[in-house]
């Protein structure tokens, strides 16, 4: 089963990865209404482990590194404020963010204490896709599920998912509590595609002894090696094969042999009516089951830097129309990754759905919608998520 997944992750276009220079942005959070200052107060970049907490009078100091950001603002009762910001243009002043109240958060809305069968049901559906099958994946635990919101009534053959707080996971392997403010999840079984995403704050464990530091660190850099951060960093690098990826150029070309969705249609009308039909409903199974397209893979890897632009510092643009495989040679995969045949690498399929991405250093990217991972890349999920600002050592 072939699944289509935007990263989002979990991946809402974030930044905070190594930089040359830092600059502090300080700001107060208010209360849209009142002007009067939000005490304690969340505020943090997505998806990294960058934050900190407004004070009693709602101030607040958060250092950025160079790049582009995607800044959470969050407080009980308001609603959640999020943006895009560059590093590079943020003056030594101060800036005020207001919050407007959160009405629905406000008179909470009641969840059901008693759970069905089904909605248990739903649950495994949805960890199984926002947690992943890792091993990594299976050892995190998703703590507050009862705030979830499933609903698999409302699109035929779909799950649909959110929830009114964040979501806390605990994944002891990589050693993180994750904040996940879930903003979209929908798992579509009719087309086997998987689709979410959110902003996540990672909090790293403490108190640890070293050995399990050390086996933390491991299971870490492990996770790290062969995944979409990795790779986005070696092509911003232009350390492609170095760091161990090979990545060939994929078409996938119109398959001449299956009769256009039109003309499948007409047959299939004129066996539910009985019409003469050059073919029979054991040839039309057939024929509905062949692929649409063919896939035609170039032999040799390809320079992906030929394709880039760089304008700015910090960001590259890379330029491509086709589909690229990319095979991560230094590493097999997750023992609970199941394929017809024994893979020996990790082997993913990367879609650019509107010819171009942005690139930044720390290996997040812009559109966040903008790319599509099937295989390997596309099994792993928030079980295996590690923080942008994360360095391997």
């Amino acid at each position: 089963m072939k699944f289509r997944i935007s990263l989002l992750l979990f991946f809402i276009l974030l930044n905070a990865g190594k930089s040359y220079s830092q600059v502090t942005l300080r700001g107060i959070v208010e209360n849209e209404n009142n002007n009067t200052p939000i005490p304690y107060a969340m505020i943090f970049l997505s998806n990294t482990s960058i934050g900190t907490l407004s004070d009693s009078l709602g101030h607040f100091n958060l250092t950025l590194n160079e790049g582009k950001h995607e800044l959470i603002i969050k407080s009980l009762g308001f609603t959640t404020l999020n943006f895009e910001l560059e590093q590079s243009e943020i003056q030594n002043r101060l800036y005020r963010f207001k919050l407007a109240t959160d009405d629905l958060e406000l008179t909470e809305v009641e969840v059901v204490s008693k759970r069905d069968q089904l909605w248990y049901g739903n649950l495994e559906v949805f960890k199984g896709f926002f947690l992943g099958n890792s091993t990594n994946s299976l050892k995190s635990k998703l703590v507050n599920p009862n705030i979830l919101i499933l609903d698999d009534q409302s699109i035929p053959r779909t799950l649909l998912a959110k929830a009114n707080q964040d979501l806390i996971i605990e994944n002891p392997n990589l050693g993180y509590t994750i904040r996940y403010l879930l903003h979209t999840f929908e798992y579509s079984l009719a087309e086997k595609k998987i689709f979410y995403g959110g902003y996540s704050y990672f909090t790293e464990y403490d108190g640890l002894s070293k050995r399990k530091k050390k086996q933390i660190e491991t299971n870490r850099k492990k996770a790290y090696e062969g995944s979409s951060m990795h790779l986005l960093r070696a092509i911003y690098n232009n350390k492609v094969e170095e760091e161990g990826f090979l990545v060939r150029r994929l078409r996938k070309i119109p398959n001449i042999n299956r009769p256009s969705e039109e003309h499948l249609d007409s047959i299939a009308q004129n066996i539910r009516l009985g019409r003469p039909t050059p073919y029979t409903i054991e040839e039309f199974a057939r024929l509905k089951k062949l692929p649409k397209t063919i896939d035609q893979l170039e032999k040799n890897p390809i320079d992906l830097y030929q394709y880039i632009t760089k304008e700015d510092a910090g960001k590259i643009t890379l330029h491509f129309e086709d589909y690229l495989q990319v095979i991560y040679t230094k590493a097999k995969p997750d023992a609970n990754y199941i394929l017809p045949y024994k893979a020996e690498n990790q082997e993913s399929l990367i879609h650019f759905l509107n010819g171009k991405i942005e690139i930044y250093e720390n290996g997040s990217f812009s559109p966040p919608y903008d790319l599509l991972f099937e295989g390997y890349m596309g099994w792993l999920k928030t079980g295996d998520l590690l923080p942008l600002d994360y360095k391997p050592l």
